[in-house]
């Protein structure tokens, strides 16, 4: 997060101890723990936010990507009942000289 080693974290204490002494250190100590596990949780919570909006835009685009398909698919069986129709309609053509015949006689 802050890229500070151990070493480079021992001197900050160190000069914060001889800035602050005896007295003041143990409540800056509290201080600055406090801070940094608040700039640890913010840090935590906003991946997981992050992370969670682009699992919904995954989602969504997924949910676009199932619309088109459902659409297209949609167009196509409306060309199927289309040509059924037609093809119903020749039948009846067929068949529509006044008297009805049956369908079974019409197979052989």
């Amino acid at each position: 997060m802050l890229d500070i080693g151990s070493t480079e974290f021992l001197v900050i204490v160190i000069v914060m101890f001889l800035v602050l002494g005896p007295e003041k250190f143990p409540d800056a100590m509290r201080g600055l723990a406090r801070f940094i596990f608040k700039i640890k949780r913010m840090v935590t919570n906003l991946t997981s936010d992050l992370s969670r909006e682009l699992q919904i835009e995954e989602m969504r685009a997924e949910l676009e990507r199932q619309r088109e398909e459902m659409r297209k698919l949609q167009e196509q069986l409306r060309g199927d009942l289309r040509s059924i129709d037609n093809g119903l309609t020749s039948l009846k053509d067929l068949t529509g000289t006044g008297h009805q015949r049956d369908f079974k006689e019409m197979l052989k």
